[in-house]
């Protein structure tokens, strides 16, 4: 076996030569190949996977055999974190998918709010110079504007420009300033755009929003996954990442940084603007996502007590983090609450104005680190919960994002189960708001018990000979085929045992946490006005499922509400307005922090609502 070995990536053609030992997920990093994984390379997910077509690899090893099976393993699909290459080889990749912008907000779901962005644009006759009249040019421009922001400045990049622009057109000058510093000025026949982007880090994907500072319009949507998803579905694994490689914090941030400014880029250019048209970024994400943003140490996140660098508001320029936009441009970073509970939650509270609400309202944001805000009418309370990967995908057998071929809908048909998937494609996999659906109908029709077991479908009387054929397998190796061979893209699509077990898992922390909450300010499910139910799939759950699931408190169907991506809409308002974010400082000063998890009564009550209602 030689030392070094060459691996080709089809259909890109792309390379890596690699020590041979180096398995294929590792040699499609330094090729440039991104493959999907959730584990971060443990081999429990079973997302990477690739198919072998020549050369020498390892033999199967054992995930591989419980996760693929013997068939799929004899037509050459391998888990990449698990296959190492003996030798030269070439290794065929999935077709890519394209995501589905489940973070595009609508028009109407962002509030309306006066105009005022940190960013204003001036158009003004700026008067001429005279030797009776000694002021500077730019003394003449400053007083010229009549809403002067406080202590004026200027960018030397704009002096240097300022004498020509202003003589250009007979002082017709468009002026931009950011915050109380001009940084532009220029001929009034070369003015240009004033933009904004909104930019949502999400743990598993990014979403850019295209603002006109100057109508509050909001213009164009780019959304895309978060590429450190290949080194874990998890704010942990991401951490760990960070802290066992040299320069881990560096390739995580440069790869989160290079897929928001391929985003800004797409966004700009479908407006039909330039990146220097872009003159402020606001930025939401959890505190991990924030931290690896801005290049700050995340290890003490994920060690007790779980102390962030800074739960501030961040403002800099763009051009000390390297964004693509405007360089004297201004970032602004909404302030987080603590470790696990971050500028995104911020954005949602701001968006659903929570505490500025007459009763009491329960906000859960659902993703992998659910986050949960409680206004009791005096009180904002926040904490979080390790909910884990499962509603979005990850963790679960046929689990995928929100993508075409994605199920998205679960519902009985007559005598048999039927599915709808996303783009009305072959089903390819589950997604969220579908594995909700699953896990409620399964549970109506007796397919699942109050433990969590799967029963076998001969056993339910009730059940149709079409749905209780559905049913294989037994004990942990039983399975429900929600889309057969002819409805799927490839193999039958099927809910698992083990399934199972992980929505359970995601659904009690999160009604623990709810639950115990309410008991803190002496609240009961039933005065609770609305829950909110934020994040990427938020207006596409059923609530009935979440509450045949006893995910959420036992409120009435019509109380529970999906607001979408309300940390975007957060992020969009903050852009738009410098009295919301304000309104987002004010937030998290006054937010009070509860640790749950370390407790023995959430742990508890964790066990409690691990049974299904």
């Amino acid at each position: 076996m030689s030392d070094y070995v060459t691996v080709t990536f089809e259909p890109a053609g792309a390379k890596a030569k690699v020590p041979a030992g180096t398995n294929l997920y590792e040699a499609a990093q330094q090729a440039g190949v991104k493959i999907s994984g959730s584990c971060g390379g443990q081999g429990t997910c079973g997302k990477c996977q690739v198919h072998v077509t020549g050369g020498m690899v390892s033999e199967p090893a054992l995930q591989e055999v419980e996760l693929l099976g013997a068939p799929l393993i004899e037509r050459g699909t391998r888990l990449a974190c698990q296959t190492q290459l003996l030798g030269n080889a070439v290794v065929r990749l999935p077709s890519a998918q394209g995501a589905v912008v489940r973070k595009a907000l609508p028009a109407e779901s962002v509030r309306s709010v006066p105009l005022a962005p940190n960013v204003r644009r001036y158009d003004l006759k700026i008067p001429a110079a005279r030797l009776d009249d000694q002021r500077s040019d730019f003394q003449r421009l400053a007083e010229a504007i009549t809403e002067q922001p406080a202590n004026l400045t200027a960018t030397v990049q704009c002096l240097r420009s300022l004498a020509t622009a202003l003589r250009a057109e007979d002082q017709d000058v468009a002026i931009t300033a950011v915050g109380s510093q001009v940084v532009d000025v220029r001929p009034a026949l070369e003015r240009a755009p004033c933009l904004g982007v909104a930019v949502d880090i999400g743990t598993s994907t990014l979403a850019v929003y295209l603002v006109d500072l100057e109508t509050g319009e909001h213009l164009v949507t780019a959304a895309g996954q978060n590429p450190q998803t290949q080194f874990g579905a998890d704010v942990i694994s991401r951490i760990q990442y960070a802290n066992s490689h040299p320069d881990g914090l560096t390739v995580l941030r440069d790869d989160v940084l290079t897929a928001i400014n391929q985003l800004i880029r797409q966004a700009v250019e479908e407006a039909g603007a330039a990146l220097a048209d872009v003159y402020e970024a606001t930025i939401v994400g959890n505190t991990c996502m924030h931290h690896i943003f801005l290049g700050l140490e995340p290890r003490y996140l994920a060690e007790s007590p779980y102390v962030p660098v800074t739960t501030e508001a961040v403002s800099t320029s763009a051009d000390r983090l390297g964004l693509q936009m405007n360089p004297r441009g201004n970032v602004f970073c909404l302030p987080c609450i603590a470790g696990f509970v971050g500028a995104d939650t911020v954005g949602v509270i701001v968006a659903s104005e929570l505490t500025r609400r007459d009763r009491p309202t329960l906000a859960v944001d659902i993703g992998t680190n659910g986050e949960i805000a409680l206004w009791s009418g005096e009180r904002l309370l926040t904490t979080s919960c390790a909910a884990g990967p499962a509603f979005e995908g990850a963790q679960i057998h046929h689990g995928m994002r929100a993508a075409p071929g994605a199920i998205d809908e679960v519902f009985v048909n007559g005598d048999d189960l039927a599915v709808h998937t996303i783009d009305d494609q072959p089903a390819r996999g589950i997604c969220g708001s579908g594995l909700f659906d699953a896990t409620a109908v399964l549970l109506e029709l007796g397919l699942i018990d109050t433990k969590g077991h799967m029963v076998d479908g001969g056993s339910c009387g009730t059940l149709s000979d079409t749905v209780a054929g559905r049913v294989a397998g037994e004990a942990n190796e039983r399975r429900v085929v929600l889309a057969d061979a002819e409805q799927s893209a490839n193999n039958p699509i099927v809910l698992t045992q083990r399934d199972v077990r992980e929505i359970q898992l995601a659904k009690s922390a999160i009604r623990a946490s709810t639950e115990m909450l309410l008991e803190i300010v002496g609240l009961k499910p039933d005065d609770l006005d609305e829950v909110l139910i934020a994040g990427a799939f938020g207006n596409f759950i059923n609530p009935a499922s979440a509450l045949r699931m006893g995910l959420l408190p036992e409120v009435p169907e019509g109380r529970i509400v999906g607001i979408g991506n309300a940390a975007g809409a957060g992020a969009i308002l903050t852009l738009v307005s410098r009295h919301e974010r304000d309104y987002a400082r004010q937030v998290a000063e006054t937010a009070e922090h509860i640790e749950l998890f370390r407790s023995s009564d959430f742990q508890d009550r964790f066990a409690e609502y691990m049974i299904f209602p």
